[in-house]
This record gives structure tokens, sequence and C-alpha cells, in this order.
């Protein structure tokens, strides 16, 4: 009996670490294929440009004035223009307005050619956004191929086809280090005081693993914080780098988490009531540095992050502590597991009301889960959850009914799917929630006819339309042409036309294809609400021969 016993304790050990292995690489293929390759635009987001993306413009602008949809921190921001030799047209600093929501830059009189203008501020969540985009003036510019009216990226970003960048690993490999430390440490102090063991042994090895905890969430803060600071800064120099510690809110929010993480080493474990002051300080700070720092109302968002930290420290800590303490104190542990298990249940419970609030409050529309790269992440780690939850349940029942047996496999298979969670985590949150829109550019070749049509910046409300028609030139100018806008969601309403205006500029430096170029524009509010909308364009010659040319487009 007893050899037939240990042969199926084998075997359940091997079937574990099998099982254990597939989650593991579960999880790296799934980060690799969602959370690195198309990793999410700006959380700022570019709501209007002046001169917009692509412009071309007959007379020179006066300046560049770029307004967003949140505030910016301020201090570390500029905007840089700069001619076809590369050299800046001017050493003016840009200023931003009161409500920190618009930049603008004063431009010395431009002459005739293309223009290249970039930027970088920080968004009120802490993350650094870069942009360009380019404007001519008295031309054309060069023919742009489709999708490529402008390049915007995040700390984050980074495309598939553009190559998976090693600054972009060591960001995510210090953030996902930093939040397990900072949560199995911060839980960690308040199971060593709610715990009830007294085991000396015991308690010795405890506060082994709690010195090597607190260290290394100090280190990995430390880390984390270094790895970042050169996107924050960006090319910006000493100078950003002192505005960045002096007039941000991150800057302060990371000396003043760098100052209570080392100041735990002097008074933690001396007062109840301060250990549980400095934890909620530390989870509060990680909130001022986040997603709940960007969206109405501030108050709710942080609480609710700090309530949604507060239970997976308990959850990610208790189960550390049951680990070390199956290792080193089996008795210890089975008389500390129902209350872990209790904890577990609660805190898994609080995780999943505190997300589902969050959600609805970041999200204008719920579907939007769908849309991001954040949302397909958040839907992962769901499913995560409940497969902890499916775990719990098993531990408590193999518990009740069996006492030991199965409860160390159970408890490993909860480790990697706890790890997988923070690894996610330390992904997910520094994407951004919302979609975010991108300047159309689309361009369609035929045999006897092209046509581009351009959306920018292709928000809700006011845009700067253009279409370009190439016919050859024994037709002539184009008879008619039209575009129209549907809304696919209210075919009750008529579409709304855009009124177009012909103003060809072009001087022979856009591609002609053989044929000739006609341009038409208009600017105005006629994509005035989020949602799918049809864009149609519709280009008659002097012979009565129309083209039709439909597209379906998403504005969030």
């Amino acid at each position: 009996m007893l050899s037939v016993r240990m042969k199926h304790l084998g075997k359940q050990s091997a079937y574990v670490q099998r099982l254990m292995g597939l989650l593991l690489i579960s999880l790296f293929v799934f980060t690799l294929l969602l959370g690195i390759p198309q990793l999410a635009g700006a959380h700022a987001g570019l709501l209007e440009s002046v001169p917009p993306a692509n412009a071309e413009l007959d007379q020179p602008p006066a300046q560049i004035a770029l307004t967003f949809n949140e505030r910016l921190e301020d201090g570390v921001f500029w905007i840089r223009v700069m001619d076809t030799n590369k050299k800046q047209v001017t050493t003016n600093k840009a200023q931003i307005n009161q409500e920190r929501t618009k930049l603008t830059l004063d431009l010395p009189n431009l002459g005739q050619g293309n223009y290249l203008v970039s930027y970088h501020v920080i968004s009120s969540d802490g993350h650094p956004v870069d942009s360009t985009y380019l404007f001519a003036v008295g031309q054309t510019l060069s023919n742009i191929p489709t999708g490529t009216t402008g390049n915007s990226e995040h700390l984050h970003t980074s495309g598939l086809s553009d190559g998976v960048k090693f600054t972009d690993i060591i960001h995510f490999i210090s953030r996902i280090v930093y939040y397990a430390f900072m949560l199995a440490f911060t839980g960690w102090v308040l199971w060593l005081r709610f715990n009830g063991i007294k085991g000396e042994t015991t308690h010795s090895v405890l506060q082994g693993w709690t010195l090597q905890l607190q260290r290394g969430f100090v280190v990995a803060f430390i880390f984390m914080m270094f790895t970042h600071l050169f996107a924050m800064v960006g090319d910006g120099g000493s100078e950003a780098l002192a505005m960045l510690f002096t007039h941000t809110s991150i800057g302060y929010v990371w000396v003043a988490s760098l100052m209570l993480s080392l100041l735990g080493f002097v008074v933690l474990f001396r007062s109840l009531w301060i250990d549980l002051l400095w934890v909620v300080l530390i989870w509060l700070f990680k909130s001022l540095n986040g997603h709940a720092a960007a969206f109405e109302p501030v108050n709710q968002t942080v609480m609710l992050d700090v309530v949604h930290l507060a239970a997976a420290s308990l959850w990610v800590a208790g189960l550390l502590m049951l680990l070390v303490l199956w290792k080193r104190s089996r008795d210890e542990a089975i008389a500390l597991f129902p209350r872990v298990s209790g904890v577990a249940l609660a805190s898994l419970a609080v995780l999943v009301v505190s997300g589902v609030l969050s959600v609805f409050i970041m999200l204008p529309d719920v579907l939007y889960v769908v849309e991001t790269q954040w949302g397909k992440l958040l839907l992962f780690k769901s499913a995560l959850v409940l497969l902890v939850i499916v775990t719990g349940s098993l531990l408590r029942f193999n518990h009740r009914r069996n006492g030991l047996s199965g409860i160390g496999s159970l408890l490993k298979i909860d480790a990697v799917l706890a790890l997988m969670i923070v690894a996610i985590v330390g992904v997910f949150t520094y994407l951004t929630p919302l979609p975010t829109n991108e300047p159309l550019s689309w361009h369609v070749m035929g045999d006897k006819i092209h046509m581009t049509a351009q959306i920018s910046p292709n928000n809700p409300g006011v845009n700067d339309f253009t279409v370009k028609i190439w016919l050859p030139e024994e037709l002539g100018k184009p008879k008619q042409v039209m575009l129209k806008l549907q809304d696919m969601r209210s075919p009750e309403i008529a579409p709304l036309e855009v009124p177009l205006k012909q103003t060809d500029n072009n001087n022979g430096m856009e591609e002609t294809y053989g044929m000739k170029q006609y341009t038409y524009k208009s600017r105005g509010a006629y994509l005035p609400y989020p949602g799918y909308w049809k864009l149609e364009v519709r280009a008659m010659n002097s012979n009565d021969d129309e083209t039709v040319y439909v597209k379906e487009i998403r504005v969030f």
C-alpha cells in the first residue's frame, strides 16, 4: 500500500510540475503577443494640432498649438520644429496654458518647404508621450503612404514591425519586479502583525524573510525609477531632469515614495499604527502615480486603487507566507491555512468589485475592453483570477476532507497563477485603458483614377478633411467630388456631407502617377461624436463616370 501511495504521489507531483510549466509558457506567449508587440499609444491624447498633421498651407503659421485630452505635467514639455535640414527653426520655448491642456510655440516667418513638429509631454498619470508629424508651407508634402500620418511614441509603444526594443523589455521587467515586491512586502508587514504565530524558530525564519523582502522592495523601486527616468526626461538633459523632480507630480511622488521606503528600515515594527500608516502611504503613493490619478473623480479612483492594492497585497503575501512555512514548519502552515484561505477569499471578492468599478469609471464604453491591449490583458487577468478562485476552492475542500493531501501541490499552482497575474499587472497598468484615435490617410490606386482621403486628427469634433483625386490630363478637372459621413449605428440619420473646396497647391513635390492631381479640403465638426462611421468618397470625371469609395472607420 505504501509503495502504491508513493507512486500515486509521484505521478501527482509530475502532473503538477507539467501544469505549472504549461502555465508559465502560456504567460510568456500571451505577454509576448499582447503585452509587448502592439502596446497602446499615449495616455495623453492629442485632440487638436494647429496646423494639423500633413497640412499643406499657402501661408506660414504664426505658431504651433497642441491641445490634449487631459492635464499635462508642468515643467517637462517641449515643442521643436525642424526644417528638411533637421535644423530647428526657432529657439523659443513652448508655453503651457493655465489649465495645462494646451501647448503653444511661437514661430518665425517660415519659408516654403516641409517641416517636422516634434513634442514631448508627460501625461497626468505619469507617462511620457513623444510624437512627431509633418506639415508643408507653399507646397505639397511628398506622397505619404497609408497610415503614416504621424508617429506617436509612448514609453511602452513598440510594434512588431518595428521590433521589440531592449529598453521596452527592461521597463516592463522593472515594473513587474517592483509590483511583486511592493505587494509582497506591504502585505507581509500586515500578516506579521496579525498572523498570531508564536513559535520562536518560525518567527526567526519569517523575520529573515522580512528583511530580504524589504531590501528587495527598496532596490526594485530604485531600479524601476532609474529605468524610467530617461523616457521621462527624453533628450531634455540635466535641465529637464531637475524640472522633473521640482515641477512635476510624478517627481514629487517618486521622491516621497523613496524617502518613505527608506524610512521603513527605521520605523517599522515599532508601533502597530505606524506600520499601518506606512503601508497605506505606500499604496497611496503608488495610486497617485498611475491611471487612478488621471480619471475623474480623482478621490474615488484613488480610493478604489488603494483598496485594490490592499486586497492584492494581503492575498499575495498570505500565499507567500504559507509557502515559506510549508517548507520550514508544516504544523504552523496548517494552523495558518484557514486564516489565509479566508482572507484570500475576501481579498479576491474585493479585487473583483474594485476592479469592475474602476473599469466603469475609466471607460466611457465598457466594450472598449476589446479594443485595446489594456482591455485584452484585463480579460486575461480576469480569467486567471477565476482559476485562482477554483484553486482556492479546491484547497479549502482538500483541507477539510483530506487534511494535508494535495495542499502543497495546489499551493504551488496558486503561486504560479499569482506570479502570472502580477506579471500582467506590471504590463497592463502602464498601458492606456482608452483606445486612441490616429489621423486617417486612406489611399486607393486605380487604372484611371487614384484617390486619397485624409482626416486629422480624426477625433470627435473639429477635423481637417482632405480629398485628393488623380485623373488623366485629357479628362481635365473632376466634374464633382463629394465626401459623406454616415453614422452606421443610426441609419435613420441622413449622411453628413462635408463641403469640399478645391485648394490645389501642387508644386510638383508630390507623386503624380502620370496624372493630374486635384485637391479638395474642408474643416469643421463633421465627426460630431464617437462611433462607427461610413466614409464615402464620390468622384465623377468629365465623362460622367463616377467612382465610389467606401470605408468604415471607428472614432473613439
